[in-house]
């Protein structure tokens, strides 16, 4: 005898009633899964909890938590480019947030933990400064205020440590002006970062090559006034002979 389609409906009917029983997690429950999971350095399944949980029904504030806890993840992880575009996204959903200061702080660690040494592209420790400056721009009362100038005292040491970097290869090459133009730049752009008196001791030695000698000496007795304990001021005497 065939079902009837009465009985096949009520039959269906009773079957997906019964699937419904069986509970999904919230959202909150999600999210505390996650947090026990990457306590446990268990990262790959806390970040699938996490985007179950910001799957799921939630609030600002929980919303706020699900994201700061998947970049976090991801910054344990060292998956640092993730981690820069999740930090990104909590600033662009919730910039008036008590931990926007503390997302802008991670991009900027973020990008510094991806720098390169001073022979390579220097994109990550340009970014890493932008991040900084950022930081101590938007966030004045911030209390990273101090870690974030230490970012980026060492984003713009590595920039112009690339900087010498390319003018010691122009010097080494005979591209004296060349290598002078990157001096420059160092004393113009990067006085404040520890390499003052090392460019302009080459700075100085490259005008002398050029037989501009009168811009070498200026540069020496600037050198000498400055820098009167420097290694490269104890030099300028055999520098000029």
């Amino acid at each position: 005898m065939m079902m009837t389609a009465t009985l096949a409906a009520a039959l269906l009917a009773g079957c997906a009633g019964g699937g419904s029983a069986v509970s999904e997690k919230s959202a909150q429950e999600w999210y505390d899964e996650g947090a026990k999971l990457a306590a446990k350095k268990k990262y790959d399944e806390a970040l699938e909890a996490f985007r179950q949980a910001s799957g799921g029904y939630r609030g600002a504030a929980l919303d706020a938590d699900i994201q700061i806890a998947l970049a976090d993840t991801y910054f344990l992880k060292e998956e640092y480019p993730a981690a820069v575009e999740s930090y990104g996204e909590f600033l662009r959903l919730h910039p008036h947030n008590t931990r926007a200061d503390y997302a802008q702080y991670r991009i900027g660690l973020c990008w510094q933990k991806q720098m390169r040494g001073a022979d390579r592209s220097q994109d990550a420790a340009r970014k890493a400064a932008a991040a900084y400056e950022a930081l101590l721009r938007g966030y004045p009362r911030s209390p990273l205020l101090e870690a974030g100038r230490e970012g980026l005292t060492a984003a713009r040491r590595r920039l112009a440590e690339h900087e010498l970097s390319v003018a010691d290869f122009y010097r080494r090459t005979g591209a004296d002006r060349a290598a002078a133009g990157r001096y420059e730049v160092v004393l113009r752009e990067y006085a404040d970062v520890g390499f003052t008196d090392r460019a302009l001791f080459d700075l100085a030695n490259c005008y002398r090559r050029l037989g501009e000698e009168e811009k070498a000496l200026q540069l020496f007795e600037l050198l000498r006034r400055d820098f009167p304990q420097s290694r490269f001021t104890k030099e300028i005497g055999s520098a000029r002979g």
